[in-house]
């Protein structure tokens, strides 16, 4: 048996019908004792009547019409007799038949009436051999005298009969309620299975490799706590392997870049200086070669800067000095260094400074932010479009805005634009972009720094990137 419905019911069906086995036991020895200490006391209470009508002096035909009537009502033999153990009246079954009034009888139960007390047996008796009987002896009262007593014996065997009645009225109910038991645990089963077997698909599904299965959910007890428990863990491992491999993803992807970065110049070295070294090039090529190889060994070298600086900035290697600085004056010296620039005659490039608080942080790294985010809107910005550079009060601290109005990134991509070598144009050529580290090196900067980076953006309307840090305590 491995289905848990199926040992749920039976486990539920066995301990009903134990429960309702031992308590139909108890309730039939119950009724059984009941019902005889009941029949018990009526026999009692007809013979204290009878021993009453005696007393009184009643007529020996009302006597005998009673003694008749007791022995039909409790089929049982009724016996009257006098102080002196002499039978007065008889009337029943069995040996007493045989005795006539006068005949004299003795024994413990009529020495006991004669005393004056009510006695009250069950069992067998001498003077009915084989048979069960329940007997009653009353004495009969004449003031402070007994003159006589009033003796009931009845068979149980009629007794026994009514009792089993009831004892099948109750094994039929017991049994009724086993069954109705079994059905309602059968329901019960099913349903609790049901459930557990759904969460078992899930656990399946998951340890295939599929993490977009859920359990239904359904009442508010254990097992539904359990099943959302492990929707919840469903949706945290799609998270993770999600993450996962968009880790693994963004790690292939940035072997391949730093790949592509460092080939490319290398090549252009290698042939530039190739040529050079076999002479096949005039002076005016050659300084015009010196120059190009130049070019790359600084690409290079920045190259290089930049994976050193984000890789320090990331295992915390890189300490941040701490000092009180003014971000406007700061935005305004890198801004002039752009405004110098050939490219900054083909855009119309606003520096708004407003009075701000002092920051805490690194005059160096933060001149790194504003220059990364300026190069980045001055390249991407058309000739004749805008670049803003804005630095005002926030309610956190300073804020500093660069605005472009360059092709914007879409909507989709925004949340990946932080990420190494992450380029939303992944066509543009080398000499339109640049490494791609610029954006991921700003986040943690800013981050270090105890601040945020924001961004904002739409293809065709430009880009907003916002950098939000705590003013000086």
């Amino acid at each position: 048996m491995r289905s848990i419905a199926a040992k749920l019911w039976l486990t539920m069906v066995l301990l009903v019908a134990l429960v309702l086995g031992l308590l139909g036991l108890t309730q039939a020895k119950a009724i059984k004792w009941t019902y005889y200490r009941l029949e018990a006391h009526r026999m009692v209470a007809e013979a204290e009547k009878l021993a009453g009508l005696l007393a009184s002096g009643a007529s020996p035909q009302a006597v005998g019409e009673r003694v008749a009537f007791l022995s039909q009502v409790f089929r049982a033999t009724v016996l009257v007799v006098d102080a002196a153990g002499r039978v007065q009246h008889c009337r029943g079954m069995g040996p007493w038949r045989h005795f006539g009034e006068g005949a004299v009888i003795s024994g413990e139960d009529v020495a006991a009436v004669l005393a004056g007390k009510t006695i009250c047996r069950e069992g067998e008796h001498p003077l009915f051999q084989g048979v069960r009987l329940l007997w009653v002896g009353v004495p009969i009262r004449s003031g402070s005298v007994v003159a006589g007593g009033v003796f009931i014996y009845a068979p149980l065997a009629s007794l026994e009969a009514r009792v089993r009645g009831l004892e099948v009225t109750l094994v039929v109910a017991l049994l009724g309620g086993v069954v109705l038991a079994g059905l309602l645990s059968l329901f019960v089963a099913r349903h609790f299975s049901q459930r557990l077997v759904a969460m078992e698909k899930v656990a399946e599904a998951m340890a295939a490799g599929d993490y977009a299965a859920r359990a239904v959910v359904t009442g508010q007890d254990e097992v539904a706590r359990l099943a959302v428990s492990l929707n919840k863990l469903a949706v945290e491992l799609e998270k993770r392997i999600a993450e996962l491999k968009r880790m693994d993803a963004a790690r292939r992807d940035f072997v391949a870049a730093v790949s592509h970065e460092l080939r490319t110049p290398l090549s252009i070295i290698q042939g530039y200086t190739e040529a050079i070294l076999d002479g096949m090039v005039t002076p005016e090529e050659m300084k015009l070669y010196l120059d190009t190889i130049r070019e790359e060994v600084e690409r290079l070298k920045r190259l290089t800067d930049e994976l050193l600086d984000l890789r320090r900035l990331e295992t915390g290697a890189l300490k941040i000095q701490q000092e009180k600085l003014d971000l406007g004056e700061i935005a305004r010296q890198v801004a002039a260094r752009f405004q110098a620039a050939p490219e900054a005659s083909k855009l119309h490039f606003q520096v708004e400074v407003s009075p701000v608080p002092l920051v805490l942080g690194d005059k160096d790294r933060l001149e790194q932010v504003i220059i990364n985010l300026l190069d980045n809107a001055f390249r991407f910005t058309p000739a004749g479009g805008s670049v803003t550079l804005r630095i005002e009060s926030a309610p956190e601290g300073v804020a500093l805005t660069v605005q472009d109005t360059g092709p914007g990134i879409p909507p989709e991509e925004l949340p990946y634009i932080w990420e190494k070598f992450y380029r939303s144009d992944k066509a543009r050529a080398r000499t339109t972009g640049g490494s791609g580290l610029g954006l991921a090196i700003v986040k943690q900067i800013v981050e270090l720094h105890g601040g945020r980076v924001e961004v904002q953006s739409r293809p065709g309307e430009g880009s907003t990137f916002k950098v939000i840090l705590p003013a000086a305590k």
